[in-house]
């Protein structure tokens, strides 16, 4: 049995220039996720779903899910919220609140799986949805989200590649949101808050 890891398939979704996804129908859609998904994932594996399901006015859509391979674990995430646990669990053996998440040791890395960037922790390896192709990586992160990685799931075993090439091989560069010409437009440009931030 092997692990996947996949976020924001958004089923049903059809805002498809807002989300730069190279899709013209819902079909066309769901037809790409679920063969890249099964070309790799056996009926066997685990999936870890990283929140958004489906997309929110399309929960229709949520059927879908069972013609993905994969005993599956749902981490909420925003687009889950119009779907109750009841609703959810014909597709899903475990589901963990919205905002919530939990400690996997993948490999040698103690893993942190959440859907939101900012329900991380510190003391892990943060793997996370939500932004879709806004960043791939970031310090202390890898964003599973099909955005992110050529609308497909994420094999765990990859996770320590991931790791390691953030630790050891991506420059500064790639960091450059840190820099002054980027950092000092923190709290001037972007939407302020998130849909789950932590309590401060």
């Amino acid at each position: 049995m092997k692990t996947f890891l996949v976020a924001d398939w958004h089923l049903g979704e059809d805002r498809f220039d807002l989300m730069g996804r190279p899709f013209t129908t819902v079909e066309e859609h769901i037809q790409t996720l679920w063969e890249n998904h099964n070309a790799v994932v056996r009926p066997e594996d685990l999936v870890i779903m990283v929140g958004d399901v489906c997309y929110q006015k399309a929960t229709k859509y949520l059927p879908f899910v069972e013609k993905f391979n994969g005993k599956k674990i749902l981490v909420r995430g925003n687009h889950d919220r119009g779907l109750t646990d009841e609703q959810l669990k014909p597709y899903f053996e475990r589901i963990y609140a919205d905002g919530a998440g939990f400690r996997h040791l993948i490999g040698n890395n103690m893993c942190y799986i959440t859907h939101y960037p900012t329900c991380g922790v510190e003391d892990a390896f943060n793997l996370v949805g939500h932004i879709h192709g806004a960043w791939k990586y970031q310090l202390n992160m890898f964003n599973v989200g099909v955005d992110a990685n050529h609308f497909r799931p994420v094999d765990a075993e990859r996770i320590d590649f991931h790791k390691t090439a953030v630790e050891k091989y991506y420059d500064e560069d790639v960091w450059v949101g840190y820099n002054p010409i980027n950092a000092s437009y923190r709290g001037k440009r972007g939407k302020p808050g998130s849909y789950f931030a932590p309590a401060k």
